[in-house]
């Protein structure tokens, strides 16, 4: 069993998180051609344990029906988690806390719960950063697991399906699964690694949103 569990590890593709550029980014929520909100992401540059560390924001806002910014701090040679903690309508809503084979998920007004980990995970609310840390080529497979504070441990099976352009841009089409015969298609610059937008599940992101008001 030890044989399987580090021959799973060693087979994990090398996420590299210094693929990543810092920036500010808004982006359109839609379904079909109505603009329904705005998602502000926001990647800077920080250290965390020591090391170098991406700080990310995603801040997602749909008129006044929802509101939801989710903070991240990844290791950033490999996007590794250390923190994550996620606001609904400005309250916190739950924190995660990544240690030496182990995690800690705390929700306000509950025990915090402890979960053993034996390998590397990544984080499950954080999709296109993530596949655009790959080594992304014409039809690449990846197997990822990853932890997300309500649906436990996964695993991300993604595929790198073919070409687009975004403007004047080239992209990757990286397609995931969302649960059954539901997929998402992701769209990752070829050139900066940036995240174009994405489209599944009825809705889409796409660049060029109004994000005034979010921080």
């Amino acid at each position: 069993m030890l044989l399987l569990a580090l021959a799973a590890q060693a087979a994990l593709p090398a996420v590299d998180g210094t693929r990543l550029q810092p920036g500010t980014v808004c982006y359109a929520i839609a379904r079909g051609e109505t603009v329904m909100g705005a998602t502000l992401q926001t990647v800077q540059a920080t250290s965390a344990n020591g090391a170098p560390a991406w700080d990310v924001v995603v801040h997602q806002r749909v008129g006044d029906k929802f509101d939801l910014r989710d903070h991240f701090v990844l290791r950033q040679k490999d996007l590794a988690p250390i923190a994550f903690d996620s606001r609904k309508s400005g309250v916190e809503h739950v924190r995660v806390v990544y240690g030496p084979g182990k995690l800690v998920t705390a929700r306000p007004g509950a025990a915090p719960v402890e979960i053993a980990l034996t390998g590397q995970v990544w984080e499950g609310n954080l999709w296109g950063l993530t596949f655009a840390a790959l080594p992304l080529k014409e039809g690449a497979h990846f197997e990822l697991p990853f932890y997300q504070y309500d649906k436990g441990l996964g695993r991300f099976s993604l595929d790198v399906v073919g070409s687009e352009k975004v403007g004047d841009r080239d992209a990757w089409i990286v397609e995931t699964s969302l649960g059954g015969d539901r997929k998402v298609r992701y769209l990752i610059g070829k050139a900066d690694h940036a995240e174009l937008g994405y489209a599944g599940g009825g809705f889409a992101q796409r660049l060029g949103g109004d994000c005034s008001g979010i921080q």
